[in-house]
């Protein structure tokens, strides 16, 4: 039986929404949390966790005493990324070695030739070793300046060589058209934005070098988030929290303040002190996240209909061609895994946009990526998704100096352009950079 107020009411059921649940009950706080499917936090960035994340949660056990944090490894499968640009096909995911290597192959420019030999000075163990030790500095690193509203200087430690490639990866990746007269750089960026924050950019600041750098190097999980979401929701319940799959009926809202819901499981009037939602920019309600980005949803094309797996995809290959970098169809995804798989295809957010309008662009887009990919063409449905990339291609700051780790984004909850006290948006783009690295930093709150 549900409560008639609660201090905390979370809404959209995920990884973080569990975490913000299970920290507020161990603060005492009375926490609902609503899952309803209009309120969805999948991204890349949550399902495919570099060792960066994998710290950063590990960190969250320890500190608030999770056992299925503390234990996240067994929830965790090797999983493989691929980008794919009309000069280049880079895999990712594997071991730093690995990953490094196959890096050097495809932008050998990042490294003198005559440094090449240096690379086997030492074993691929002694090398793997380093990276995880320099990326573990540069997450706590992270964790330690998020305290602090001054940014994060960092400098990578470690042999000549290694310093000149990541050197060379911050300046090339920033590099303009004017100079380079190649795009090759500008479709990493593009793609690795999408998957390590499912934002859409063109440049990087100070700031977010070392974190694209770290990420583009690490191995790569698939976080099985079927069964670690189970578990933590029955913990929740353990601990005294309350938990319900509904939808929302009808939001109460008086003076720019929210007051009450109604849900349609007929539990009575609910009210609660905050409102956090975890998800994306969700549709079909009585208010909008304000954003002055532009917004890109995404159609689904899945033979699979549950929104988790507990098999899900262990493998992403990310398609933007040269010419799509700047467009309406910035990029395609392809998921596929043992028993799963899934294609999702973007259009812009417009007055009047549906995903039936394009049915017919992403069934020829579909066909003709599976001929060019190792991906096996089924017979599915397509239909459109909760889930939103948000579009930084027109941001631009070219300053010198390092912004603080938890810089938020300006979106707020909000009817008619007013902003709505009590309401508060917690999803994947409540942090400017760093992707779910931040929300984790950032998901005590106050």
């Amino acid at each position: 039986m549900l409560k008639n107020r609660y201090q905390e009411i979370l809404v959209g059921m995920s990884l973080m929404s569990l975490v913000r649940g299970l920290i507020s009950l161990k603060r005492n706080r009375t926490t609902l949390l609503i899952d309803d499917s209009r309120f969805l936090g999948d991204s890349y960035h949550f399902h495919y966790l570099s060792e960066m994340e994998v710290f950063s949660l590990l960190r969250l056990g320890k500190i608030y005493d999770i056992p299925e944090l503390l234990d996240l490894k067994q929830f965790l499968l090797p999983a493989k990324v691929e980008f794919v640009t009309t000069q280049t096909r880079l895999k990712l995911g594997q071991s730093p070695f690995e990953n490094l290597r196959e890096v050097l192959r495809k932008f050998p420019e990042l490294l003198d030739k005559t440094d090449l030999d240096m690379l086997y000075n030492d074993s691929p163990e002694s090398f793997n070793t380093y990276f995880l030790e320099e990326l573990r500095r540069y997450e706590t690193a992270c964790f330690d300046s998020c305290k602090r509203p001054r940014g994060l200087r960092f400098e990578l430690q470690g042999p000549k060589w290694i310093k000149t490639f990541y050197t060379r990866f911050g300046d090339l990746i920033n590099q303009e058209y004017s100079e380079s007269k190649d795009l090759k750089y500008a479709g990493l960026i593009h793609l690795l934005g999408v998957s390590a924050e499912e934002k859409l950019k063109t440049h990087l600041p100070p700031e977010e070098i070392p974190f694209y750098f770290f990420r583009m190097l690490s191995p790569i999980y698939r976080l099985q988030d079927f069964f670690l979401t189970t578990q933590l929701k029955r913990r929740l319940l353990l601990l005294g929290g309350d938990f319900k799959e509904s939808s929302i009926q009808y939001w109460q809202l008086h003076d720019r303040k929210f007051e009450n819901l109604l849900l349609e499981s007929f539990e009575g009037v609910i009210s609660g002190d905050r409102v956090l939602f975890f998800a994306h920019l969700p549709e079909s309600v009585p208010f909008e996240v304000k954003s002055k980005f532009p917004v890109f949803r995404k159609i689904l094309m899945a033979p699979v209909k549950r929104a988790s797996s507990p098999i899900p995809p262990t493998d992403l290959t990310f398609i933007a061609h040269n010419e799509s970098l700047g467009s309406e169809r910035p990029y395609r995804v392809l998921g596929r895994g043992v028993g799963a798989a899934f294609y999702h295809f973007p259009y812009p957010e417009l007055p009047g946009s549906k995903a039936e309008f394009y049915e017919k662009e992403i069934r020829l887009a579909y066909r003709e990526d599976v001929k060019a990919t190792p991906f096996e063409e089924v017979n599915s449905e397509s239909r459109g998704v909760q889930s939103v990339t948000l579009d930084l291609r027109e941001l631009r700051e070219n300053r010198k100096s390092e912004a603080p780790v938890l810089t938020r984004l300006p979106l707020e909850v909000a009817v008619q352009d007013k902003n709505i006290a009590g309401f508060e948006y917690w999803g994947p783009f409540r942090y400017r950079s760093f992707g779910l690295l931040a929300l984790c930093y950032g998901i005590e709150g106050v």
